[in-house]
């Protein structure tokens, strides 16, 4: 299957156990399990740690106990195939919000915080059962706060419960009903950043995400009646999923980070923390956004198509291959820029999508039948560039990566539907797209 695509070289893990033995064993020993970093380096345990990642957002809404998203016999399916092929951590979302305008088109459903304060506890009890199936699979967790995007709701819907404004949603390519929809997509970025940019919504936004904050790492897991904060389950906090630049505004975005983070070690000062940013926006903007000093761990994606480096109705090699120059120049300067602060990086995106040419051009390129053969060689490189930029085979800062995303047993609609099919892809984006399914051949 997959083999290859991961890097783990050292695990130091215990057998799974039941979720009383987990319980009793957490809080007879605080501190074990916790991984924890030192200079440039993790460590779980008292031996180096390297994470071998997938993303798996769908997690809370597919452990729900019930409805249209429940699927626990497939998430418990899919942790054993990835845990069997060597990945040891998954990042998952633990925030979904609903709007007050009903419901909205490319969206998680059901959202965890329906309005300000107020949760579905039946998709909270899916994160909940979720977390605790981790240690039967020698697993931990990367666990986001909040999202820049709107498939989930996202900080945009903040703003819109602050201002009772409906979002101004970017254009995106429907590819089920075959047209553009949104609209411009500045307007969208402005909107979003008043979540932690505009002294007018500020204290009402922040007030609630931190009320948000507070809910997730001091709640009780109802399997194992241990409190998120003393669960060496999760490795890290992470901020937001993608949290974007405030333009010529360094000192906002960094106040933000910095209280945020602040405000996460004051509930829980065990579990690494992480922004969440992918980094792409050179030295200066990556220092900002991790020079905190609550912030434990650096973050960075890479997305080939969506920053215009991959072509991928191209078949020759020479697209893919100037993708993967492009990569190698940006983990090598993400590893120095994470020695300079310190502090170890993790690769926490990076994807391409399945062969979009030949017979694979259009909707067939998103099923399992369409070749990965870019794919393939993108992996590959990806692996190697981390592997080179850290403490396995070089002096860099580089502790692992995470593909996204898994999809598993998880199948593209055949037909146009607005119903969700819990792919690896968010429901704005063609369900297969970046999917890794479970009988996908990466080498």
């Amino acid at each position: 299957m997959f083999t290859a695509l991961y890097f783990i070289l050292t695990l130091s893990f215990g057998v799974g156990a039941s979720s009383q033995t987990v319980s009793q064993h957490i809080m007879a020993q605080p501190n074990v399990g916790f991984v924890s970093a030192h200079g440039t380096r993790l460590f779980r345990h008292g031996h180096p740690h390297y994470i071998s990642g997938a993303n798996y957002w769908q997690a809370m809404n597919l452990g729900m106990s019930s409805g249209p998203s429940s699927s626990r016999a497939r998430v418990l399916d899919d942790l054993s195939t990835l845990s069997s092929y060597g990945v040891n951590t998954v990042r998952i979302l633990a925030a979904s919000e609903g709007s007050q305008y009903g419901w909205q088109a490319d969206r998680i459903y059901p959202a965890l915080m329906t309005s300000p304060g107020t949760y579905d506890m039946d998709v909270f009890e899916g994160l909940d059962w979720f977390l605790a199936q981790l240690p039967r699979f020698n697993m931990t967790a990367v666990v986001s706060l909040s999202n820049y995007w709107t498939w989930s709701g996202g900080v945009a819907q903040y703003v819109s419960w602050a201002t009772d404004t409906r979002i101004p949603y970017p254009v995106q390519w429907d590819h089920l009903r075959q047209v553009f929809v949104g609209g411009e997509y500045q307007a969208y970025l402005d909107y979003t950043n008043r979540f932690y940019a505009d002294p007018l919504v500020y204290n009402t936004t922040q007030t609630w995400f931190r009320d948000h904050i507070r809910r997730v790492i001091t709640r009780t897991n109802v399997y194992t009646g241990v409190e998120y904060r003393n669960d060496p389950s999760i490795l890290a906090w992470e901020l937001m999923n993608e949290p974007q630049i405030i333009p010529d505004d360094y000192d906002q975005l960094f106040r933000w980070i910095n209280e945020t983070a602040s405000f996460i070690h004051s509930l829980d000062a065990r579990h690494l923390v992480t922004t969440g940013a992918e980094s792409k926006n050179g030295q200066q903007w990556f220092h900002t956004m991790h020079r905190s000093p609550y912030i434990s761990l650096a973050s960075a994606h890479f997305w080939p198509l969506n920053w215009g480096l991959y072509n991928s109705t191209d078949p020759s090699l020479g697209s893919v291959d100037f993708a993967i120059q492009e990569m190698r120049k940006f983990v090598r300067g993400v590893s120095e820029w994470s020695q300079e602060l310190d502090m170890p990086c993790v690769l926490f995106e990076y994807g391409l999508m399945r062969d979009q040419w030949g017979s694979s051009a259009g909707l067939g390129a998103y099923t399992p039948s369409a070749p990965v053969t870019h794919r393939n060689r993108f992996y590959a490189a990806v692996a190697d560039a981390v592997l080179e930029n850290g403490p396995c085979r070089g002096e860099g800062a580089f502790a692992g990566a995470a593909f996204w995303a898994y999809a598993g047993s998880a199948r593209p609609p055949v037909l146009p539907t607005e119903e969700m099919s819990w792919t690896g892809d968010p429901p704005h984006e063609p369900p297969g797209w970046n999917s890794v399914y479970d009988n996908d051949t990466l080498f």
